[in-house]
């Protein structure tokens, strides 16, 4: 007797579209959701995962061809799937290539099980009572996602540890999301201590197979393990999870840069939801959207307010860079800072000298009374670019001429921000030439660097730290005495609408790294603007008072979390093509009800691969809108629904 035929609604792994997510099919047998199979695509054969069983159609379909030998997808990641193709309008191909490791149809394929790696030696302490208390609030509360606004040092990762403990005793999994694989070392090896066998630690500097191999672990163990990575460490296929931790949740890595364009706090809430599961995002600064949204009530608040070492942080000291006087040695190095290295360096303790990457040489600052020159319409820093000898304001494309004098002041003293890492290690090499010096930034942020260069720090064989961004991030340094910001203003004038609340939260976070042995250490910040709003509150440590403040100028202004955003890009080989296209769908999208643009103007980043970006920023109340306006954007352009940044 021939069997009925029965029909599935299958998700092609190489559907490049984003209009349909999933297609029918025939197969004789039963099929589960999450089964994953092969099947005919266009003129291929494509990996196919299958979604739910469909009616008979009015239409011929095609037969599966091969049922692939692996588990089940669990069926919160399917969902999770669909979601994002929808809610960030991206085509399966590009969804299922983040969820998925590739060569998963062959048989080569197939999991290989390794000794596990013995866990590297860390004495757990216990929690405090603020622990203790935000370790409760979460395990028995009935909300689903947290915002835990720690101070650094308060503790946060122990009450992660102890969170992903309660779950694993409930028989369900934790991943444990960090921004930076400059993280991995320092909490992989915490988490392995207190789990030992089952951590499956998973981030971009494995090769493919090793992330291969941890996605398999993840999908065939039969007990619950603890997931460490970053943000693709979300997606990988464990069958229960009773609790997602987001540490460092304000991080700007967090957002995808690729189709599908997602936020992690976002994508781990709506998983979270999916899987039954509770997320925690954990921050001393986090981002003043998050922060909206716990005073908004849509996740509930937690605060720890003490350094769990019970150590007083010192009060940073501010250097106004305006006096002269202060810049006898270096240009770059103040007095004041090179005295406390100088000193730390006398009592056999580290230093820290953070310099930001982000800022260029491009914003111009008078050095006399710290004037910044800004664009009228955007209140955002504009960008000298030296082509068209014009400051260029990369939202709306006002343009200026750089003036010959401070408008404020009358003052010649006009200057182009600028130093990188090399160059400040080369300055203090001269300056300190008996002090060992060490580099962190992205050139140097391989692996095994990291793994090598926090050993050392830990074991005293470097005085001067010389870093970017990476060491803002959660570096437990317990010899770090004394941190120098070398200029907050690199940080305060990119041309971005975030930049003030980047500087408040890079400030707070490298000054964090200081004190968090048995010293309090010191913190100094170089600044033309020492009087700034974001510096002044990073300084005193008011996270409540920046974030007042900086809300209500983004809600004067029109910026998130009062608005959404779209951010289109289009690239061309020259200059000329790419504002032309780009001036021709600023005219058709003009006049669209609900959507306010700025622009065209070009990318803060004109050149890109040999190829020149102009863009267009669209706001409106209705996330809707602008979904609908992607939708309808021609080809060859790139759209971002819900950037981090402008630039």
């Amino acid at each position: 007797m021939t069997k009925a035929k029965k029909y599935w609604l299958i998700s092609p792994t190489e559907s490049g579209g984003a209009d349909e997510f999933a297609y029918t099919y025939e197969y004789g047998d039963d099929l589960a959701m999450g089964q994953l199979v092969e099947v005919p695509f266009g003129r291929k054969k494509s990996l196919g995962v299958v979604i739910a069983e469909a009616e008979k159609p009015t239409f011929e379909t095609k037969p599966v061809t091969r049922l692939i030998e692996l588990p089940l997808i669990p069926a919160h990641l399917v969902e999770l799937a669909k979601w994002l193709a929808s809610y960030y309008l991206a085509s399966p191909k590009a969804v299922w290539q983040t969820l998925l490791p590739a060569g998963l149809e062959t048989k080569a394929a197939s999991p290989r099980k390794k000794p596990l790696p013995e866990p590297e030696g860390f004495e757990e302490p216990g929690v405090n009572k603020a622990q203790q208390a935000a370790l409760d609030a979460v395990w028995n509360g009935q909300e689903t996602s947290y915002l835990l606004h720690g101070i650094t040092g308060s503790g946060k990762t122990q009450v992660y540890i102890e969170l992903a403990r309660k779950s694993i005793e409930s028989g369900r999994s934790a991943i444990i999301l960090v921004p930076e694989i400059a993280l991995t070392p320092q909490i992989e090896a915490r988490f392995k201590t207190a789990f030992p066998g089952a951590v499956i630690p998973t981030h971009s500097g494995l090769t493919p197979a090793g992330r291969r191999s941890a996605w398999f672990r993840a999908l065939i163990a039969e007990e619950p393990q603890v997931v460490i990575g970053p943000r693709s460490a979300l997606f990988l296929p464990l069958a229960k999870v009773g609790i997602i931790v987001m540490d460092e949740c304000h991080e700007t890595t967090y957002k995808q840069e690729q189709s599908p364009k997602y936020q992690t706090d976002a994508a781990a809430a709506k998983l979270a939801h999916l899987a039954g599961a509770k997320l925690v995002m954990g921050s001393a600064t986090p981002a003043v959207t998050q922060y909206f949204w716990a005073k908004e009530g849509r996740i509930k608040l937690l605060e720890m307010t003490e350094r769990a070492n019970r150590i007083t942080p010192a009060i940073p000291t501010v250097v106004d860079l305006r006096d002269k006087t202060l810049l006898n040695a270096s240009r770059f190095i103040s007095t004041p800072l090179l005295d406390a290295v100088k000193s730390t360096l006398a009592e056999g303790r580290q230093s820290l000298l953070f310099i930001n990457r982000r800022g260029s040489a491009s914003s111009l600052i008078c050095g006399d009374c710290g004037w910044v020159a800004s664009c009228p319409n955007c209140g955002i820093a504009i960008t000298f670019h030296a082509d068209h000898m014009k400051l260029v304001c990369h939202y709306c494309n006002y343009r200026q001429t750089p003036p010959a004098i401070c408008p404020d002041d009358k003052s010649t003293n006009l200057r182009y921000l600028g130093g990188g890492t090399k160059r400040i290690e080369a300055e203090m090499a001269r300056l300190m030439p008996e002090a060992r010096l060490a580099r962190l930034d992205r050139d140097s942020s391989t692996p095994a660097y990291l793994h090598q260069l926090y050993g050392e720090l830990n074991a005293g064989k470097i005085d001067i730290l010389i870093g970017t961004q990476l060491v803002a991030k959660g570096w437990d340094l317990p010899m770090l005495d004394t941190v120098g910001i070398v200029s907050a203003d690199t940080m305060l004038n990119v041309p971005d609408f975030t930049a003030a609340e980047r500087t408040f939260q890079l400030i707070t976070q490298v000054r964090g790294r200081a004190g968090r042995g048995d010293r309090a250490g010191q913190v100094i910040i170089q600044s033309y603007s020492p009087d700034h709003p974001a510096i002044m509150a990073a300084a005193e440590d008011d996270y409540e008072r920046f974030a007042t403040t900086e809300l209500a100028g983004r809600q004067a202004l029109h910026y998130p979390p009062f608005t959404y955003l779209l951010k289109l890009s289009f690239g061309a080989k020259t200059a000329e093509t790419s504002q032309r296209r780009a001036q021709e769908l600023s005219e058709q999208l003009r006049g669209l009800q609900g959507v306010a643009l700025s622009g065209p103007a070009p990318a803060f980043r004109e050149v890109q691969g040999g190829r020149y970006i102009w863009q267009i920023i669209a706001r409106s109340h209705s996330r809707q809108s602008l979904i609908g306006v992607a939708a309808a954007t021609p080809a060859g352009w790139t759209a971002d629904l819900d950037p981090v940044n402008l630039l």
